[in-house]
């Protein structure tokens, strides 16, 4: 019985997720390739990420010669199979105001027999944003951020990201917006299971700021609660806390 359960709880890849690739052959290769070559092209698609930048990008020339700016890899274990995440960071366009772009492409990859790796499908955690979409106050470097945490199961990690997006140029207003999203890695795809805002704050065109920021904490004990308060600038005191619980039934979290 034992046996049989260990079985079916062992990873399953799908047949179309199955890719065969040297994880590190194959980040040199794009690192070496030039900005808009068939060998960037081809090293991009060969993790079957979607072309950077995006469909959503920009449509002048630059937008043809990406650089590739950095390639991280990180041991994620989502799913306990010593998988790695791995980031792409690209940019079109730098240094255009209207048209430059900044793009992340992020894929989670268990390793298979036979040096195979199997793509997880599901949610996607890839980004492109253009540089006029950052908040006026103390933006990052990344339109995204990605950190890993025990939250759902002991000894396996989450995907936590932090997402930044805003308007400074507006002369209606400025906004600045901060969220986070978490992910777990459910069977052979990832889904996304929690998401909140992380701070708000629009300046109207009279002068007027509204300022709103919410502070998440985890609880002691796996599967952790999530507790989320908000907090008004100006106002005498925050608001009573949120708190929400992992279903597992539904595998997401929802308010106690």
């Amino acid at each position: 019985m034992i046996a049989a359960v260990a079985l079916l709880a062992a990873f399953i890849c799908p047949g179309d997720q199955k890719l065969r690739l040297d994880l590190k052959e194959w980040k040199a290769a794009l690192l070496k390739a030039e900005p808009g070559s068939d060998e960037q092209k081809y090293a991009v698609r060969a993790l079957r990420f979607q072309s950077i930048p995006g469909d959503a990008g920009p449509e002048a020339d630059c937008a043809d010669k990406p650089v590739i700016e950095g390639v991280d890899v990180f041991e994620a274990n989502l799913t306990g199979e010593k998988d790695k995440l791995v980031q792409v960071r690209a940019r079109a366009c730098k240094g255009d105001q209207e048209n430059e772009t900044q793009s992340l492409r992020i894929a989670d990859l268990v390793p298979l027999a036979e040096g195979q790796l199997c793509k997880l499908e599901g949610a996607d955690l890839s980004v492109d944003q253009r540089a006029s979409d950052r908040p006026c106050e103390n933006p990052g470097k990344l339109p995204r951020t990605l950190s890993l945490v025990e939250l759902t199961q002991k000894g396996r990690k989450v995907v936590q990201t932090r997402d930044q997006a805003g308007s400074c140029d507006d002369p209606g207003g400025r906004t600045s917006s901060v969220k986070t999203v978490i992910y777990e890695a459910q069977g052979w795809q990832l889904k996304k299971i929690f998401e909140s805002p992380l701070y708000d704050s629009t300046t109207q065109a009279q002068g007027r700021q509204l300022v709103a920021s919410w502070k998440l904490s985890f609880g002691k004990t796996v599967p952790k609660e999530i507790s989320v308060q908000r907090c008004v600038e100006g106002a005498s005191k925050c608001e009573e806390p949120d708190v929400f619980v992992y279903s597992k039934p539904g595998g997401k979290y929802v308010p106690r």
